[in-house]
């Protein structure tokens, strides 16, 4: 290659001792010596690349490097809010701060960070996750063959990773936007070993400060940070350490002036991972995770004196081991993990309520999960591969004879029928030992987790799946369509609000109802890859729902998170070198809720009768987004781009939630409920600077 690239240089330059006799020759005189004198020369090129990949193996892989060319909002991409945008994930729509796959809850879902599990990875209410793009590698989402590795979940896994490749000089990226900035930078220690450091942080409160509030004796304000660590060691070509770290904290209080009352919300997250990763031969190599997981949360309010607290706690201490190697044509996994949890479930404290005194603090549960596994991938025949794992796992807490335990078998087969057109079947027994109980019912951080006991048994969920995937035009364009089935065992459901739980007596494990779920669907995708025009639609049709003996007497009602049509369309335009323009469109139907039917006045006082249980639906929500990129600069070393944006660009009024009032019509001497929909804003205009020297 060097020797090509010398010689199309020679032919370049004009000089009289060079003399070409044919176009593929080049002869220089002999006995003469040549001196040539070359300024620095840089060949660089830039390709749009593909922002989405893997889905025709049924495994979506999202690079974090390709995300900029996607509508902002606020200045900021999101990975976590573009897999959102992919089939079978539904739009949460504002102030939701869940991920939803497949018809499943949020705490159903797998979410790692550096193969570290995040119990609550969004910020602002879910106008932003934890992952800071600059730092990230990407992002891969497993939803029909979940392979045994991943464990402690019933539905969809999504693994997103830090950079881990070594770098040759220093240099400095960010990002300045409307209401956060942040900066990443990464240093070469030598020629075997690198670090990058990020942060990033808000100033909201500014712009909070200029709101005029209909109230002005309402003060709110809010911040968040992020701040991410990856040290990169190869000590020798077959082996490579990696230390990752992660910090990230959430602030929201509001004081009332007049009344003498304030409150707030504050979650923190954390993740310390320390992996080791060998190849011991050409066919085989192993990997060790050590990490350390931590997340808080806490809802307080106080009013004339009188304080009340709602604390949640969880820390994980965990070890992942995996062995993979190759026999012939089948390749193998193995491996074990172990966590080992405390968990500090939501209780309350109050001070000059009940007593002058705080609440006595419940016990720290401490339970033990455990797994292990093997995974066989073989070519039966030039048509037909498959994977087929089994995983076992368990519970055991600490005090207590509680045991939950069982096998987990993992199938997917593959059948090419013909070049580029595959059918694929997939099923998985899922077990989950962790439960999140669902207080909010939009994933509020005043969400928490409990852990499988004596009165809150282990979950399970059976999955089916069956798709079609075809890749044409030499793999520019590509089409699926795949169905689902899961049936899903020991749900929860909350039978109260938050505030009941303000009782020295209470337990919120006899507070929680048991039941049975289902849900069901179909996705379709078409996605093109190449050209300057490019980008993908998906469409879910889906239905989930939920039975539990204790609601509405024991009839089926529609999951809260139940949207049966989602559909999502991104697209992206190259005008040139300097301009690119993308728009997304997205389309969701109302989640469901409870509607109150009639009021009642009994005395002085007030009661609601309701409707079936969930049996209401809020407004569609879809909205519009629009992008621009200005390109100043953009070279192997320098960069510069200006970005602007329009989050819901047409003003779509989406309500976050319905305010029911009372009407009262005098003429017929009755009531009227009406509900109303309460939205935060209309359309979002941002602007942002990146920048990479």
């Amino acid at each position: 290659m060097a020797k090509f690239v010398f010689a199309l240089l020679l032919t370049l330059l004009p000089h009289p001792l060079l003399k070409a006799q044919n176009p593929d020759s080049i002869f220089l005189k002999k006995d003469t010596v040549y001196q040539l004198e070359l300024q620095e020369v840089e060949v660089s090129a830039h390709q749009s690349g593909q922002i989405m990949s893997g889905n025709m193996s049924g495994r979506i892989s999202l690079k974090a490097n390709q995300l900029q060319s996607l509508p902002r909002f606020l200045g900021t991409t999101d990975i976590l809010k573009t897999i959102q945008l992919t089939p079978g994930i539904q739009t949460s729509g504002e102030l939701n701060a869940g991920l939803y796959i497949r018809g499943c809850e949020s705490g159903h879902n797998q979410i790692m960070f550096n193969d570290v599990p995040i119990y609550n990875p969004m910020h602002m209410l879910g106008f932003f996750s934890i992952f800071n793009n600059e730092h990230l590698s990407e992002g891969s989402v497993y939803k029909s063959y979940i392979s045994p590795q991943y464990g402690g979940r019933l539905s969809g896994t999504v693994n997103i990773t830090s950079k881990s490749e070594l770098v040759d000089r220093t240099s400095v990226n960010g990002n300045i936007g409307a209401i956060a900035s942040q900066a990443t930078l990464q240093v070469p220690l030598g020629r075997k070993s690198s670090f990058y450091l990020s942060g990033r942080g808000t100033y909201i409160n500014l712009l909070l400060g200029l709101i005029s509030l209909d109230d002005d004796d309402i003060k709110p304000r809010y911040g968040f940070q992020d701040y991410n660590f990856t040290y990169i060691a190869k000590p020798t070509g077959k082996s490579k350490l990696l230390l990752n770290a992660y910090f990230g904290k959430d602030d929201f209080s509001v004081e009332e002036y007049y009344y003498q009352a304030n409150g707030g919300l504050s979650w923190q997250n954390a993740a310390v991972s320390l992996q080791w990763e060998q190849q011991t031969s050409n066919s085989s190599r192993m990997k060790h995770t050590a990490y350390h997981s931590y997340y808080n949360n806490e809802l307080k309010a106080n009013l004339s004196g009188s304080l009340i607290r709602f604390p949640s706690r969880i820390q994980d201490f965990g070890y992942k081991g995996e062995y993979r190697f190759r026999t012939g044509h089948t390749y193998w996994l193995a491996g074990v993990d172990y966590v080992h949890h405390h968990v500090s479930p939501q209780h309350p404290y109050t001070e000059n309520l009940f007593t002058a005194s705080e609440s006595e603090k419940p016990k720290k549960i401490i339970t033990h999960e455990y797994g292990a596994y093997a995974q066989g991938a073989f070519t039966l025949n030039e048509r037909i591969s498959a994977h087929a794992g089994l995983r076992y796992s368990g519970n055991l807490q600490s005090g207590s004879r509680t045991f939950y335990h069982g096998i987990e078998p993992r199938l997917s087969v593959e059948y090419e029928w013909r070049r580029n057109r595959k059918f694929v079947f997939a099923y998985t027994l899922q077990r989950q030992y962790m439960n999140q109980v669902v207080v909010s019912g939009i994933g509020f951080p005043t969400d928490f987790w409990l852990p499988a006991s004596r009165n809150v048994p282990a979950q399970k969920a059976h999955s089916l799946s069956l798709g079609y995937f075809q890749s044409f035009h030499e793999n520019d364009y590509e089409f699926s369509i795949e169905g689902y089935f899961k049936k899903l065992y020991n749900q929860l459901e909350f039978n109260g609000e938050l505030f009941d739980m303000v009782n020295q007596a209470y337990r919120i494990d006899e507070h929680l109802y048991q039941g049975r779920g289902t849900t069901f669907g179909i996705e379709f995708m078409l996605k093109k890859n190449a050209g300057r025009f490019n980008g993908w639609i998906s469409y879910t049709l889906g239905n989930s729902t939920r039975q539990f003996p204790d609601i509405d007497n024991g009839r089926a009602f529609a999951a809260k998170n139940d949207r049966r049509h989602n559909l999502s369309a991104v697209c992206n335009c190259k005008l040139n070198d300097k301009w690119e323009l993308s728009g997304i469109f997205v389309y969701a139907t109302g989640n469901a809720f409870t509607m109150p039917t009639a009021l009642y006045l009994i005395g002085e006082n007030a009661l609601n009768e309701y409707g079936p249980h969930n049996g209401a639906r809020m407004p569609a929500y879809h909205r519009m987004d629009l992008s621009a990129n200005y390109w100043l600069r953009r070279d192997s070393k320098r960069e510069s781009m200006i970005n602007f944006s329009l989050y819901n660009a047409y003003g779509r009024q989406n309500p976050i939630y319905l305010s029911v009032g009372v009407e009262a019509d005098k003429d017929k001497g009755a009531v009227r409920i009406s509900p109303k929909g309460q939205s935060l804003y209309s359309f979002v205009p941002s602007i942002s600077y990146s920048f990479k020297f």
